[in-house]
């Protein structure tokens, strides 16, 4: 989590909007990104000084493991240990109960209600919404917040999967399942495959199209949405995930492939027609 103050957002939009060159050289590149890379260190200060005091040095160790300590005292400035923080927070979890506290109070301003991933009861659905969805969204829910360790389908799937599910009335919603990958740091520019914790990903589900790079797309009945989601729960290899893809999936060799991809772009040109786009299939895998 990053607490971006006015000066670090100046830097960042001189340095990587107004005197970025599409076109430099390979110098220009890296210094770019190793200069965001001393912002992005600044902006995690600035939110652990809102922690409290004790629990700021386990953060830091937990965003920066393995080579990451090397780095961190190599190139960063030490974190402030001493000054108290001004917040009345939960001492178990901090962290959350700050990012809980921030949903609450600005939650109306820039950030929509995300009841399947922050179910914190019996309903995990949007309300008002047709009753076939919200049954599918009380099933897919199960599948949110949930590390690979205990959801072992997560290492078969890519970064960003559309979810189309189709109601008997005709009705289709989209949704993004998006997978969030783990590392033990992010503090290099090369290797991020050498630091990935695939045991704590995760998944993210979300109504819309969220990908400009759709990697997989699985067209689903709205009344299969719980076996779909059995399915998935008990997919503990690559042989049972192929039986969900044979069954669910749209691969490029299916029949209908376009009809199904370019339905992802008029389903965000119906709603949500400022942001529309074309879609960029060039990531599209067939699974």
């Amino acid at each position: 989590m990053w607490l971006f103050d006015f000066p670090l957002l100046e830097r960042t939009y001189y340095q990587l909007a107004v005197n970025f060159d599409v076109f430099g050289n390979v110098s220009h590149q890296a210094q770019t990104r190793l200069y965001f890379d001393l912002i992005r260190n600044g902006a995690e200060q600035n939110f652990l000084r809102l922690m409290p005091a004790d629990s700021r040095d386990g953060y830091l160790d937990d965003w920066y493991q393995s080579g990451g300590k090397f780095k961190m005292w190599l190139d960063y400035e030490a974190i402030d240990n001493d000054k108290p923080t001004a917040l009345k927070l939960d001492e178990k979890d901090p962290k959350r109960d700050f990012a809980m506290q921030l949903l609450a109070r600005y939650g109306e301003l820039n950030a929509r209600p995300d009841p399947i991933n922050r179910c914190d009861g019996a309903y995990c659905s949007r309300p008002n919404i047709d009753p076939a969805l919200q049954s599918a969204e009380q099933a897919l829910s199960r599948l949110t917040s949930r590390p690979a360790a205990g959801l072992k389908v997560i290492d078969q799937l890519p970064e960003a999967t559309m979810l189309r599910i189709e109601t008997t009335s005709g009705k289709r919603e989209v949704y993004s399942l998006l997978r969030n990958r783990a590392h033990s740091n992010v503090a290099f520019l090369l290797g991020e495959s050498l630091r990935y914790q695939p045991g704590l990903d995760t998944l993210t589900l979300f109504p819309g199209v969220l990908s400009s790079y759709p990697n997989f797309m699985f067209n689903i009945p709205a009344e299969q949405v719980p076996a779909f989601v059995e399915a998935m729960e008990n997919a503990r290899d690559a042989h049972r995930f192929e039986q969900i893809v044979e069954r669910w999936g749209i691969r490029r060799s299916h029949p209908q492939f376009w009809f199904y991809f370019h339905d992802l772009s008029q389903y965000v040109h119906e709603t949500d027609p400022v942001e529309e786009g074309v879609l960029d299939m060039n990531r599209y895998q067939n699974l």
